[in-house]
Protein backbone atom coordinates (compact mmCIF):
# COMPACT_ATOMS: atom_id res chain seq x y z
CA UNK A 1 0.00 0.00 0.00
CA UNK A 2 1.00 3.28 -1.09
CA UNK A 3 0.57 6.62 1.49
CA UNK A 4 -0.12 9.96 -0.13
CA UNK A 5 -1.79 13.16 0.26
CA UNK A 6 -3.83 15.25 -1.44
CA UNK A 7 -2.75 18.58 -3.09
CA UNK A 8 -4.58 21.48 -5.42
CA UNK A 9 -2.47 22.60 -8.00
CA UNK A 10 -0.84 25.85 -5.68
CA UNK A 11 0.08 23.05 -3.01
CA UNK A 12 1.73 21.11 -5.10
CA UNK A 13 5.18 22.32 -4.09
CA UNK A 14 4.49 22.21 -0.39
CA UNK A 15 3.22 18.66 -0.97
CA UNK A 16 6.38 17.81 -2.71
CA UNK A 17 8.37 18.91 1.10
CA UNK A 18 6.36 16.33 3.04
CA UNK A 19 7.01 13.77 0.43
CA UNK A 20 10.92 14.49 0.94
CA UNK A 21 10.01 14.71 4.88
CA UNK A 22 7.63 11.70 5.57
CA UNK A 23 9.34 8.57 4.32
CA UNK A 24 6.07 7.14 4.46
CA UNK A 25 4.59 9.10 2.22
CA UNK A 26 5.22 8.69 -1.69
CA UNK A 27 2.17 9.89 -4.12
CA UNK A 28 0.06 13.06 -4.56
CA UNK A 29 -3.64 12.79 -5.15
CA UNK A 30 -3.76 16.14 -7.44
CA UNK A 31 -6.95 18.22 -7.47
CA UNK A 32 -7.96 19.85 -10.75
CA UNK A 33 -9.96 22.30 -11.87
CA UNK A 34 -9.20 23.93 -15.17
CA UNK A 35 -7.22 22.79 -17.94
CA UNK A 36 -4.81 25.62 -17.67
CA UNK A 37 -3.37 23.64 -14.75
CA UNK A 38 -2.05 21.27 -16.08
CA UNK A 39 0.68 23.67 -17.48
CA UNK A 40 1.60 24.48 -13.76
CA UNK A 41 1.59 20.47 -12.79
CA UNK A 42 4.04 19.55 -15.55
CA UNK A 43 6.39 22.04 -14.09
CA UNK A 44 7.28 19.67 -11.23
CA UNK A 45 7.70 16.58 -13.39
CA UNK A 46 11.20 15.92 -12.93
CA UNK A 47 10.65 16.20 -9.18
CA UNK A 48 7.82 13.56 -9.42
CA UNK A 49 10.72 11.54 -11.17
CA UNK A 50 13.48 12.19 -8.98
CA UNK A 51 11.97 12.03 -5.59
CA UNK A 52 10.23 8.81 -6.62
CA UNK A 53 6.43 10.59 -6.33
CA UNK A 54 3.56 8.54 -8.11
CA UNK A 55 0.54 10.74 -8.87
CA UNK A 56 -3.72 10.43 -9.48
CA UNK A 57 -5.90 13.45 -10.10
CA UNK A 58 -8.64 14.11 -8.18
CA UNK A 59 -11.62 15.59 -11.09
CA UNK A 60 -13.48 18.74 -9.95
CA UNK A 61 -16.52 18.53 -7.65
CA UNK A 62 -18.35 19.99 -10.21
CA UNK A 63 -18.51 16.96 -12.51
CA UNK A 64 -21.37 15.52 -12.97
CA UNK A 65 -21.61 12.08 -14.77
CA UNK A 66 -25.39 11.84 -14.44
CA UNK A 67 -25.73 15.17 -16.25
CA UNK A 68 -29.02 14.36 -17.79
CA UNK A 69 -28.46 17.28 -21.40
CA UNK A 70 -26.38 15.12 -22.93
CA UNK A 71 -24.23 18.08 -25.00
CA UNK A 72 -23.27 18.82 -21.41
CA UNK A 73 -22.47 15.38 -19.81
CA UNK A 74 -20.31 14.58 -23.26
CA UNK A 75 -18.02 17.94 -22.50
CA UNK A 76 -17.18 16.47 -19.17
CA UNK A 77 -16.01 13.28 -20.95
CA UNK A 78 -14.19 16.12 -23.11
CA UNK A 79 -12.75 18.03 -20.20
CA UNK A 80 -11.05 14.47 -19.16
CA UNK A 81 -9.93 13.27 -22.32
CA UNK A 82 -8.02 17.09 -22.64
CA UNK A 83 -6.40 16.52 -19.46
CA UNK A 84 -5.45 13.53 -20.10
CA UNK A 85 -3.41 14.23 -22.96
CA UNK A 86 -2.10 17.81 -21.60
CA UNK A 87 -0.23 15.65 -19.14
CA UNK A 88 0.73 12.74 -21.28
CA UNK A 89 4.81 13.32 -20.55
CA UNK A 90 3.25 12.33 -17.06
CA UNK A 91 2.39 8.53 -15.70
CA UNK A 92 -0.97 9.64 -14.31
CA UNK A 93 -1.60 6.58 -12.22
CA UNK A 94 -5.42 7.16 -11.82
CA UNK A 95 -8.52 9.47 -11.62
CA UNK A 96 -10.61 9.65 -9.21
CA UNK A 97 -14.16 11.56 -9.35
CA UNK A 98 -17.61 11.83 -7.36
CA UNK A 99 -20.59 10.97 -9.53
CA UNK A 100 -22.64 14.06 -9.14
CA UNK A 101 -25.97 15.47 -8.41
CA UNK A 102 -29.28 15.47 -9.51
CA UNK A 103 -32.35 16.98 -8.59
CA UNK A 104 -33.84 14.98 -5.75
CA UNK A 105 -37.81 14.35 -6.85
CA UNK A 106 -36.53 13.25 -10.18
CA UNK A 107 -33.90 11.16 -8.81
CA UNK A 108 -36.33 9.04 -6.91
CA UNK A 109 -38.46 8.89 -9.23
CA UNK A 110 -36.12 7.43 -11.84
CA UNK A 111 -32.96 6.45 -9.94
CA UNK A 112 -32.04 3.89 -13.12
CA UNK A 113 -32.05 6.77 -15.57
CA UNK A 114 -29.56 8.67 -14.19
CA UNK A 115 -26.88 5.83 -13.38
CA UNK A 116 -27.26 4.94 -16.70
CA UNK A 117 -26.54 8.06 -17.81
CA UNK A 118 -23.16 7.75 -15.41
CA UNK A 119 -22.68 4.40 -16.94
CA UNK A 120 -22.54 6.14 -20.32
CA UNK A 121 -20.46 8.76 -19.23
CA UNK A 122 -17.50 6.04 -17.99
CA UNK A 123 -17.68 4.12 -20.86
CA UNK A 124 -17.16 7.35 -23.29
CA UNK A 125 -14.60 7.94 -20.92
CA UNK A 126 -11.17 7.41 -22.20
CA UNK A 127 -7.57 7.90 -19.82
CA UNK A 128 -5.68 5.48 -21.57
CA UNK A 129 -3.46 2.96 -19.24
CA UNK A 130 -4.80 5.12 -16.45
CA UNK A 131 -7.25 4.07 -13.83
CA UNK A 132 -10.77 5.41 -13.25
CA UNK A 133 -11.78 4.94 -9.57
CA UNK A 134 -15.62 6.13 -8.58
CA UNK A 135 -15.57 7.47 -4.88
CA UNK A 136 -18.66 7.32 -2.26
CA UNK A 137 -20.10 10.34 -1.11
CA UNK A 138 -22.85 11.81 1.38
CA UNK A 139 -25.77 14.28 0.85
CA UNK A 140 -28.27 16.23 3.13
CA UNK A 141 -31.04 16.09 1.08
CA UNK A 142 -32.91 19.02 -0.21
CA UNK A 143 -33.77 19.76 -4.16
CA UNK A 144 -30.38 19.08 -4.95
CA UNK A 145 -28.65 15.38 -3.66
CA UNK A 146 -25.27 14.13 -4.74
CA UNK A 147 -25.41 10.31 -5.68
CA UNK A 148 -22.97 7.26 -4.68
CA UNK A 149 -24.21 7.49 -1.17
CA UNK A 150 -25.54 3.92 -1.36
CA UNK A 151 -23.69 0.52 -2.10
CA UNK A 152 -27.38 -0.54 -4.51
CA UNK A 153 -26.10 2.66 -6.57
CA UNK A 154 -22.11 1.51 -7.21
CA UNK A 155 -23.61 -1.67 -7.62
CA UNK A 156 -25.90 -1.53 -10.48
CA UNK A 157 -23.06 0.66 -12.09
CA UNK A 158 -20.27 -2.16 -11.61
CA UNK A 159 -22.50 -4.76 -12.98
CA UNK A 160 -23.09 -2.98 -16.05
CA UNK A 161 -19.92 -1.58 -16.76
CA UNK A 162 -16.02 -3.19 -16.46
CA UNK A 163 -12.26 -1.34 -15.93
CA UNK A 164 -13.90 0.55 -13.40
CA UNK A 165 -12.70 0.52 -9.34
CA UNK A 166 -14.50 2.05 -6.48
CA UNK A 167 -12.61 5.17 -4.22
CA UNK A 168 -13.64 3.96 -0.56
CA UNK A 169 -14.14 7.57 1.33
CA UNK A 170 -14.03 6.89 5.48
CA UNK A 171 -14.74 10.44 5.98
CA UNK A 172 -17.88 10.54 3.45
CA UNK A 173 -18.81 7.48 4.73
CA UNK A 174 -18.77 8.61 8.59
CA UNK A 175 -21.58 10.80 7.41
CA UNK A 176 -23.64 8.86 5.17
CA UNK A 177 -23.12 4.92 6.26
CA UNK A 178 -23.75 2.17 3.89
CA UNK A 179 -21.45 -1.68 3.75
CA UNK A 180 -19.24 -0.24 1.33
CA UNK A 181 -16.35 -2.54 2.05
CA UNK A 182 -18.30 -5.31 3.16
CA UNK A 183 -19.71 -5.09 -0.46
CA UNK A 184 -17.47 -3.87 -2.73
CA UNK A 185 -14.05 -4.84 -1.38
CA UNK A 186 -13.43 -6.67 -4.56
CA UNK A 187 -13.95 -3.17 -6.25
CA UNK A 188 -11.60 -0.90 -3.93
CA UNK A 189 -7.91 -0.07 -4.90
CA UNK A 190 -7.98 3.29 -3.80
CA UNK A 191 -8.87 4.67 -0.43
CA UNK A 192 -9.19 8.17 1.13
CA UNK A 193 -8.34 8.09 5.27
CA UNK A 194 -9.81 11.14 7.20
CA UNK A 195 -12.05 11.58 10.35
CA UNK A 196 -15.14 13.73 11.36
CA UNK A 197 -17.75 14.07 13.77
CA UNK A 198 -20.01 12.18 11.18
CA UNK A 199 -22.34 15.53 10.56
CA UNK A 200 -19.46 17.76 8.91
CA UNK A 201 -16.79 16.57 6.33
CA UNK A 202 -14.16 18.31 8.79
CA UNK A 203 -10.82 16.27 7.13
CA UNK A 204 -9.16 15.98 10.61
CA UNK A 205 -6.73 13.56 11.61
CA UNK A 206 -7.04 9.81 12.51
CA UNK A 207 -8.34 9.66 15.98
CA UNK A 208 -9.37 13.21 16.24
CA UNK A 209 -13.25 12.34 15.42
CA UNK A 210 -15.21 9.33 15.40
CA UNK A 211 -14.06 7.08 12.57
CA UNK A 212 -13.66 3.15 14.27
CA UNK A 213 -10.18 2.11 14.71
CA UNK A 214 -10.95 -1.71 14.24
CA UNK A 215 -12.68 -1.05 11.08
CA UNK A 216 -9.82 1.05 10.43
CA UNK A 217 -7.67 -1.92 10.98
CA UNK A 218 -9.37 -4.45 9.24
CA UNK A 219 -9.57 -1.73 6.21
CA UNK A 220 -5.42 -1.59 6.23
CA UNK A 221 -5.42 -5.43 5.88
CA UNK A 222 -7.06 -5.15 2.82
CA UNK A 223 -4.82 -5.35 -0.76
CA UNK A 224 -5.27 -1.61 -1.20
CA UNK A 225 -2.81 -0.28 -3.72
CA UNK A 226 -3.45 3.93 -2.28
CA UNK A 227 -4.22 5.18 0.56
CA UNK A 228 -4.59 9.09 0.57
CA UNK A 229 -4.82 10.81 3.64
CA UNK A 230 -7.02 13.33 3.26
CA UNK A 231 -6.81 15.44 6.16
CA UNK A 232 -4.77 19.02 7.61
CA UNK A 233 -1.06 18.41 6.54
CA UNK A 234 -0.79 19.52 10.34
CA UNK A 235 -1.99 16.37 11.11
CA UNK A 236 -0.37 14.29 8.99
CA UNK A 237 2.55 12.90 11.45
CA UNK A 238 0.27 12.02 14.13
CA UNK A 239 -2.11 10.39 11.14
CA UNK A 240 0.52 8.43 10.26
CA UNK A 241 1.80 7.16 14.05
CA UNK A 242 -1.90 5.71 14.11
CA UNK A 243 -1.83 4.08 10.80
CA UNK A 244 1.77 2.42 11.62
CA UNK A 245 0.07 0.38 14.14
CA UNK A 246 -2.08 -1.54 11.51
CA UNK A 247 0.18 -1.36 8.72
Amino acid sequence: MKLGIPALVHEIESAIYICKKVKQIKHIEIGIDNLYECEKILNYKNEFKENDISVGIHLPMELNTCENVEYIRNSWVKFISEINNKLNELDIRYFNMHLGYVIKSRFDKNKKKYLNNSINFLQLTNVGKSHIFIENTYTYGGDICNIGTTTSEFEYIFNNIDNIGFCYDTGHDLINPDNFIDILKDKVNLIHLSDNDGNKDLHIGIGKGILNLESLKNLMSMNIQYAVLEIKYEDIDESIKVLERFM
